[in-house]
């Protein structure tokens, strides 16, 4: 007998032993169930292309601030720099359906300038016009532009002089406005997931931080195929947000493929960094940094060189959701 349970024990301590732990299994695996070798046909496949295939992007004009752009609650763009930006920001990823769509914006002083002092508080020139645009992704490389058309122009609100910006003096400021879009897919996102934000948040950033060290891990080991296992949906979702082509999709997967096959990326440590909940289903870690390259960037991040041999930081975006019903994560976008 004694011996017959001392079998027993051996074979369940054996079986315990080959068994992950559960921090690393925070994240499960989504349908389709992608390797870097069959990502580009799967995706071909899954992806469906209209005669028209609207496609929405931002063009954003501020003055005397750093802003946060969201839509539908998922971050879009960060900008923590002096200057102005020039060039046209993508929101299709953040579009699940027809219907309206919520743009935040979310705006902080300019705490440095390249020419002169920084600001404690926003002032009263402070400014922010959004500008909606829409054109047919469908349309020739040549012609791609043709079809483009404004959707909508957003100015900032204003005190009674109409000239003075309405949080003038204030440390923060976030505004919220609508627009509508007709698209021919329909992603369901995180439409139906958990409300993270009823969750004791000391358990909820324990199980964030697990997650993102199972994918820390897999970039760590070089197990590529293992990370294309969790992304499935994700890509499913946006690729036919973005009515990906072949060539679209060769260079998403090259993107995807640098940090396990070049040499010269090198994984950062999992550091200074906080929990954010955004439109209370999203989580994810940010970087809790005073350096501007840095605020606000995903925790998860690699060093590499480029061609001139300067060193560049590659963030890589990392948002979660628990779909009602389930108790893992899945990477949404």
């Amino acid at each position: 007998m004694g011996r017959i349970l001392l079998f027993v024990v051996l074979i369940l301590g054996l079986m315990g032993c080959g068994q992950k732990p559960q921090s690393e299994n925070e994240i499960m695996e989504t349908s389709p169930k992608l390797t870097s070798k069959n990502y580009i046909g799967t995706m071909l496949k899954a992806v469906k292309h209209y005669p028209n295939e609207p496609y929405y992007y931002l063009f954003i004009n501020h003055q005397a601030c750093y802003f946060e752009i969201l839509v539908n609650d998922l971050p879009v763009y960060k900008y923590f720099k002096d200057g102005q930006m020039v060039t046209p920001t993508d929101i299709f990823y953040a579009i699940k359906k027809s219907g309206k769509q919520k743009i935040t914006y979310k705006l902080y002083p300019q705490t440095e300038r390249e020419e002169g002092e920084g600001f404690k508080t926003l002032l009263d020139w402070t400014s922010m016009k959004i500008e909606v645009f829409q054109r047919n992704k469908a349309d020739t490389v040549g012609n791609a532009f043709a079809s483009e058309k404004e959707v909508l122009k957003h100015i900032n609100l204003t005190k009674p002089d109409q000239k003075t910006f309405i949080a003038s003096g204030k440390e923060y400021y976030e505004y919220a406005f609508t627009f509508d879009a007709i698209v021919p897919y329909k992603n369901e996102g995180w439409e139906n997931s958990e409300d993270l934000s009823k969750w004791d948040q000391k358990k909820l950033l324990a199980k964030t931080e697990n997650a993102y060290k199972q994918v820390w891990q897999l970039f760590k080991d070089h197990r590529e195929d293992e990370y294309f296992h969790l992304i499935g949906k994700k890509e499913i979702e946006t690729s036919q947000a973005e009515y990906s082509s072949k060539i679209d999709l060769e260079e998403t997967l090259n993107s995807y493929l640098k940090p396990f096959a070049d040499p010269s990326y090198d994984l950062q440590p999992l550091n200074d960094y906080k929990l954010v909940l955004y439109g209370k289903k999203l989580v994810c870690l940010e970087l809790i940094s005073l350096d501007k390259k840095l605020r606000g960037k995903s925790a998860l991040w690699i060093q590499f060189k480029n061609e001139n041999g300067n060193k560049i930081a590659h963030f890589r975006k990392l948002y979660l959701h628990i779909p009602k019903g389930k108790t893992n994560f899945e990477i949404i976008r």
